[in-house]
């Protein structure tokens, strides 16, 4: 009786990990509204599993979590507390953005760092890391049809619940943003290209990593660079530059006896990428200009929030804008800023305290994700939107746990990654470095 019912417990883990992962990365837009706030099958999932996951794993599943995982929650309790502090004394401006940062800065990080790393061992890793790959492929094959399908017959196809929220079907065009000359950003199922674009960029290393398929990895990367967003152009050229972090530093190290061979290859994709998109910049019909707007793209009058900032939160609680950052700085003052620069570039904090940590080619990947992530935000962070939180959580939780499957979560464990060609190579030599 005790095997059946394991087995039983292990195929319903299965099932809701499956139905998790094709709701959060495949079609994370489908849905409903209630009122202003979008109610999507993913984060529905979420919550109806939050619970019952939360009971499993403190009654039946040892309760020590390794010190990364408590120091990493530990880093996210002054915003969490600076957010309290801001909510009772200023209110909030809309339920919607309310209900948004209380799922992104507290729901989800507990969830994703302490209740769901407890079921990572009784997973199959094999099919987690398929159906992982297979949702972020079909996510950019999807994209790329649209963004060839529109200028061919003038609109694009939304399935209703799935592809779109229900709220938002027949609006993609007109309330997204998404117009770029005589084409539209590339989409995918994420209705606007900054937000497909933006939340790709934070799985990328890890997708790259873990998929085999060389054809593959090229067409995600294409999709990104068809996204026709800066932001997302920036982080491509941006994680290449990040893997060549290695081999700089074995040159600093080696000085003066320098060996380049292992710093070619990232430059040449650089390079690539940098040509890449010169050609999608023309192919679009814009200018260099495009690249150099001075307004960076309307978000200039972001900055002039800065002059009013204060030390305390003053203001009602509201969502990010587009410049995380300094919308932070407006919305909770210097020690609000300083609480949610804490919380972000704890993982690179983390880096430099065990650099042993990204000796294992997974959680490589998934720190060179977290700071990818950081750096964009600088201009677009889509914070409040799904699922953007929800993959840097699920990221997170790769650095400090691992992949799912991966035997027990403790700081000794050690990763095994797919036997795959590349797996066991270092920063920015992973697999999708080649594509």
């Amino acid at each position: 009786m005790a095997r059946r019912g394991a087995r039983s417990g292990h195929r319903l883990l299965a099932s809701l990990t499956t139905l998790l992962v094709i709701f959060l990365v495949l079609f994370p837009k489908g849905g409903l509204k209630l009122g202003g706030a979008p109610l999507t099958w993913g984060y529905m999932l979420v919550a109806v599993t939050a619970l019952p996951a939360l009971i499993y794993r403190m009654l039946f599943l040892p309760l020590r979590a390794n010190t990364l995982t408590i120091a990493a929650l530990g880093s996210v309790l002054p915003y969490q507390a600076i957010f309290v502090y801001s909510y009772s004394a200023n209110g909030f401006a809309t339920l919607e953005y309310l209900i948004s940062l209380f799922v992104n800065f507290f729901a989800l990080p507990f969830l994703f760092l302490f209740v769901y790393p407890a079921f990572f061992p009784a997973m199959d890793q094999g099919k987690f890391v398929r159906l992982f790959c297979g949702c972020v492929f079909w996510a950019a094959a999807y994209g790329l049809f649209l963004f060839f399908w529109k200028p061919l017959t003038g609109h694009i196809v939304e399935i209703p619940l799935l592809t779109v929220n229900l709220a938002d079907y027949g609006l993609i065009e007109l309330t997204k943003h998404n117009a770029r000359g005589a084409f539209i950003k590339l989409i995918s199922t994420y209705n606007n290209g900054n937000v497909y674009g933006v939340a790709t960029l934070i799985l990328l290393p890890l997708y790259s990593l873990l998929e085999p398929k060389r054809w593959r990895r090229m067409t995600v990367r294409l999709a990104l660079l068809l996204t026709l967003s800066r932001t997302v152009w920036a982080g491509l050229v941006i994680e290449q530059l990040l893997s060549l972090a290695r081999p700089t530093l074995e040159l600093a190290v080696t000085f003066p006896r320098m060996n380049l061979r292992r710093a070619i290859k990232p430059l040449l994709l650089v390079g690539g990428t940098a040509v890449a998109i010169l050609a999608a910049l023309f192919a679009s019909s814009y200018s260099l200009s495009f690249l150099f707007d001075p307004t960076l793209g309307g978000r200039i009058g972001e900055l002039d929030t800065v002059a009013a900032a204060t030390m305390l939160p003053s203001v009602p609680l509201n969502g990010f804008a587009e410049v995380m950052f300094v919308s932070a700085l407006a919305n909770y003052g210097y020690v609000g800023l300083c609480t949610l620069l804490l919380l972000f570039f704890f993982p690179l904090l983390l880096v430099m305290a065990r650099p042993g940590l990204v000796r294992d080619p997974v959680r490589n990947a998934a720190a060179k994700g977290l700071i990818l992530y950081v750096i964009v935000a600088t201009s677009d962070g889509a914070t409040n939107l799904i699922p953007v939180m929800a993959f840097y959580w699920f990221v997170y939780a790769v650095l400090l746990c691992g992949l799912p499957g991966t035997g027990e979560v403790s700081e000794s464990v050690r990763v095994k990654a797919p036997a795959r060609e590349g797996v066991t190579r270092g920063w920015g030599e992973e697999a999708g470095a080649t594509g």
